[in-house]
Order: structure tokens, then C-alpha cells, then sequence
């Protein structure tokens, strides 16, 4: 009989040689659990040491139930379908695989920036329309200059610092809002942290959300950080949908409070197509895929279960996602690369 027993949730059957990749050393039995209900969930995580998840909600009704599991490693940077803190009140880890698609993220940021600054679909769509005449460059005036603008980020995490860091090499200053971040962490990357929101946006060209989804987090971005931007500025969203109101977003575009916006993520997904989002000129949007990659992929599935031989093997995980649980259960040393 295996040591330890994984128990691996999915809405559909998943790759598996990467996470038993991520494994490789430990003595375990891993059941794969298709689940489409709370109650599939619920007994999906009876009897596990540890359980991996791959999209299925963990709402607190679901972790109560769980019996003997001392940790969820949820595969993503997102982990607003796990119940984080009714995790922490019951003494669970929570981990995720931080990192694993930071490149494509921060990617995709770089080109959202680029795009909506040199107004790249209404090109695109100008030219292939046969609108081709001498007056296109009058249209697409003011434009202005990539090369010493400004870039605020909301949030400075992995991706974030990945973003910078690429920001820079196209003249970009960078500053950024996170109370959370010390310091020593900014100065580091030559990213000046700035005390509130709103300072960051009216000092900025373009505006970059990076923050992950949760409660404290859930309509950050609205009115007050919208009126504070630039009329000239971009506002950039490659997170989570319902971190911005998307509203207050809509109102500020068709009032002219912001030049244009670049938006992978949105409040409901698949967004309705009568979103007027998806009807502005001023607008790229694309369908939730900032992360996608070969590699991304392929990263996240040998992350989890990496996480998860951490936490099996008795250290904490990289990608703490509940710091809080540390008061609550016994002391572990910190996981390493190894």
C-alpha cells in the first residue's frame, strides 16, 4: 500500500505524466476524480493526504467535509475558486503554481501596451478595409511615444516583475501600487512603489492590473482609480475579470475619462457579445489566453506536483497562497528547490 494517497480533481481527465514528473521520490496513489457537482467534490476529498485541483470549486461547504487532507495544490495562478480562508479556519494549506505562466502574462501585457499605443487593430482593420489614403496618419493622432512614458502596475508580484522588468527595454518608466510588497523587493527591479492607487494612476501612461482575485481584491479597480487616470491612458487587464468593475471601466471609456483599453479577462466569461466592450474602437480584447503557452502548460503540470512532494514530504510549499494557515498549524521548514 502507497504511503500517501493524492486525490487529483479535475473538470476533465488530465495530462498526468508532469505532475507524477513533479512527484518522482514519493511513495503515493494518485485517483484521478472527474467532478461536476459540491457533492462529487465533497467525495472526491474523503480519505486524501493531499489534493490536487485543476478548476473544480472548493467552497467551504467542500473543504468541511475534508477529513484527512493537509493541503490543496491548485494548478494556476488564480486560486479564487478555493475557498482560501475557510482553508486557513480549518487548518489546510493552500499553494498554487505561482510563476508557471508568468512570461506568457507578462508577454501579453507587453503587447496589450504596444498594441493599444500604436492603435494596432484600428490599422489592421483600416487597411483591410481598402481605407488606405493619406489621411490615415491624421487619424490616429495624438500618439504618443512609447519611449519615456509611464507604466503603473497595481500589484507586484510574479507577473508583474516579469512585466517591468520587459517594460524597460522598450524606455518604459515603471512605478507601482502594493501595500503588501517591502521595499528592498521594488528597488530591486528600479520600480519606484508609490502609496496609493489613485497617485499611481495620474502618473501614468498606461495602467496594468496584476493582483489575484479574492475578496479584498474584487472590484479594485472602479471610478475613483478610472477619474484619476489620464485621459490620454490605457488601462490594461491580463488577471482576473472581477477584479475591475467593469462598469466604472465601460462609463470611462465612452466619456473620454481614458484613452482606450486592453482587456483579456472579464467579469463573466464568456463575455455576452452585447458587452460594449467588445464594440469599442478603442478597445482590444482577447478570450482569457494571456497564459497560454506549450511551455505554460507544461510548467504548471510539473509545479503541482512538485507542490504537492513538498507538502508530502513535510516542508512548506513555494507558493504559499494562505500565509495565514501558518499560525494555526504546526511548524514545517521552508520548501526548496531541491
Amino acid at each position: 500500500m502507497a504511503k500517501h494517497k493524492i486525490a487529483y480533481l479535475a473538470l476533465s481527465a488530465p495530462e498526468l505524466d508532469l505532475v507524477e514528473q513533479g512527484l518522482a521520490g514519493v511513495d503515493y496513489d494518485l485517483q484521478v476524480h472527474i467532478c461536476s457537482s459540491e457533492g462529487e467534490a465533497i467525495e472526491a476529498v474523503k480519505g486524501a493526504d493531499i489534493i490536487l485541483d485543476l478548476s473544480v470549486a472548493l467552497t467551504r461547504r467542500v473543504i468541511e467535509e475534508i477529513d484527512t487532507a493537509k493541503a490543496i495544490v491548485s494548478f494556476g495562478h488564480g486560486f479564487n475558486h478555493v475557498d482560501e480562508v475557510a482553508a486557513t479556519d480549518h487548518g489546510i494549506i493552500v499553494a498554487n503554481t505561482a510563476g508557471f505562466c508568468s512570461e506568457e502574462v507578462s508577454d501579453h501585457t507587453i503587447m496589450m501596451i504596444l498594441a493599444c499605443a500604436k492603435k494596432l487593430t484600428y490599422l489592421n482593420n483600416e487597411v483591410k478595409a481598402g481605407r488606405w489614403d493619406s489621411s490615415i496618419r491624421s487619424r490616429i493622432v495624438p500618439m504618443k511615444a512609447i519611449d519615456g512614458s509611464t507604466l503603473g502596475l497595481i500589484g507586484f508580484g510574479n507577473i508583474a516583475r516579469t512585466t517591468a522588468r520587459k517594460a524597460k527595454v522598450f524606455g518604459l518608466e515603471v512605478i507601482a501600487y502594493d501595500p503588501y510588497v517591502q521595499p528592498w523587493i521594488a528597488r530591486e527591479y528600479r520600480v519606484e512603489l508609490v502609496p496609493s492607487m489613485e497617485e499611481m494612476a495620474s502618473r501614468s501612461d498606461f495602467v496594468s492590473m496584476h493582483v489575484p482575485l479574492s475578496k479584498s481584491t474584487e472590484k479594485l479597480a472602479g471610478a475613483s482609480l478610472f477619474k484619476a487616470m489620464r485621459s490620454s491612458a490605457y488601462f490594461i487587464n491580463t488577471c482576473r475579470g472581477p477584479t475591475v468593475d467593469e462598469s466604472a471601466l465601460i462609463r470611462a471609456l465612452q466619456t473620454g475619462e481614458i484613452a482606450g483599453a486592453g482587456i483579456d479577462v472579464f467579469e463573466d466569461e464568456p463575455t455576452s457579445s452585447d458587452n460594449p466592450l467588445l464594440k469599442m474602437d478603442n478597445v482590444i480584447v482577447t478570450p482569457h489566453t494571456a497564459g497560454t503557452s506549450d511551455a505554460s502548460f507544461d510548467n504548471g503540470a510539473l509545479q503541482i506536483g512538485q507542490e504537492a512532494a513538498r507538502i508530502l514530504r513535510g516542508t512548506l510549499p513555494l507558493s504559499l497562497a494562505n500565509p495565514g494557515v501558518l499560525n494555526v498549524i504546526e511548524r514545517r521548514p521552508p520548501g526548496t528547490n531541491t
